[in-house]
């Protein structure tokens, strides 16, 4: 039986497999796109929680390389989810609406995990994850000013 475009596992990116050191050569796709380099900008239209949750997260997530350019719409994402979660977490329901309060907050921690991996933000992403060393500085650095 034939299958359609969403059978089967999703094809790892490149990048992934490089940082968990799976690459293979005969399995690479040679015409993959690369984001492009450059600052990460923070989207102008996250809530206000949002964007502190953003500025938190944002140089944790720069350091460890795991965030570029171009997963900013993903990454606010995870910050408008993590701003709920934060907000819902945050207040004190009247006796009838504590089971509300739960299914919200299971719901919600549900939409986060995949983004918490896809940034390497939990234990278990970041055990997947090798990230390549700083090179180190070069002898001829700081000669020329």
């Amino acid at each position: 039986m034939a299958g359609n475009a969403n059978s089967g596992r999703r094809p790892t990116p490149t990048a992934l497999k490089v940082l968990r050191g799976t690459l293979r050569r005969d399995r690479m796709n040679p015409h993959e796109p690369k984001p492009p380099s450059g600052p990460v900008v923070k989207p102008s239209k996250l809530t206000r929680h949002a964007a502190q949750v953003w500025d938190r997260l944002e140089p944790l997530c720069l350091s460890m390389k795991t965030l570029t350019a171009a997963d900013a719409a993903a990454f606010a994402v995870l910050c408008e989810l993590q701003a709920l979660f934060e907000q819902v977490t945050a207040e004190s329901p009247a006796a009838a609406d504590v089971e509300a309060q739960r299914r919200a907050v299971r719901d919600i921690a549900g939409a986060l995990r995949p983004y918490f991996a896809l940034f390497g933000l939990e234990p278990t992403s970041r055990a997947r994850l090798r990230v390549p060393p700083d090179p180190p500085p070069s002898k001829w650095a700081g000669l020329l000013s």
